[in-house]
């Protein structure tokens, strides 16, 4: 495994989560895994609590199970929650990636998510992933989603970065 990517942090391709009325939700799942360059397998479950001024409180159980051969990679995702008006929402999705060893890979992604009561989103992703090195990516995709029957089409870009956690222990022992 590369000393890089053991923690990375990426932004979501994920359509903007609106609240009640409209407004721009400050907590965004996370629905965004990263595995390193070999062959693995990858499991993680997420609890979390969402609060809010005078919003209300939320929670989310979310799991994410990965997989990487030498083809390609498959991501799965489910959550659940209660959002901070307190209707429920599911969320489940999946994508898929070409080999990790190409320098430009494609990535397709799809989910499925609906908030009762409030909206429901089925949306469709196709991209690339550019690895510049072992600790930084750059990714672009075209997405197109029905949000309560309406279409909604996108351009996304984002960026991924590792930060050697090697570094970070030799750190924290030269604090002692």
């Amino acid at each position: 495994m590369s000393k890089y990517r053991v923690l990375s942090f990426k932004p979501q391709l994920r359509l903007e989560r609106r609240g009640q009325h409209g407004q721009s939700e400050t907590e965004q799942p996370d629905h965004s895994t990263s595995l390193g360059d070999s062959n693995t397998s990858s499991t993680r479950i997420r609890f979390s609590v969402h609060t809010t001024g005078s919003s209300g409180v939320g929670a989310s159980l979310a799991g994410i199970v990965s997989q990487r051969w030498d083809w390609g990679t498959i991501h799965l995702n489910a959550e659940t929650a209660l959002t901070r008006d307190h209707h429920a929402d599911v969320f489940l999705g999946g994508s898929i990636e070409g080999p990790s060893k190409w320098p430009v890979r494609p990535v397709a992604e799809v989910f499925y998510e609906k908030e009762f009561g409030q909206s429901e989103t089925v949306s469709a992703l196709i991209g690339l992933i550019w690895r510049v090195r072992d600790d930084l990516s750059f990714d672009v995709g075209l997405r197109h989603a029905l949000k309560n029957g309406h279409p909604v089409n996108e351009i996304r870009a984002g960026l991924t970065f590792g930060i050697p956690l090697q570094m970070l222990g030799e750190r924290r022992q030269q604090g002692r």
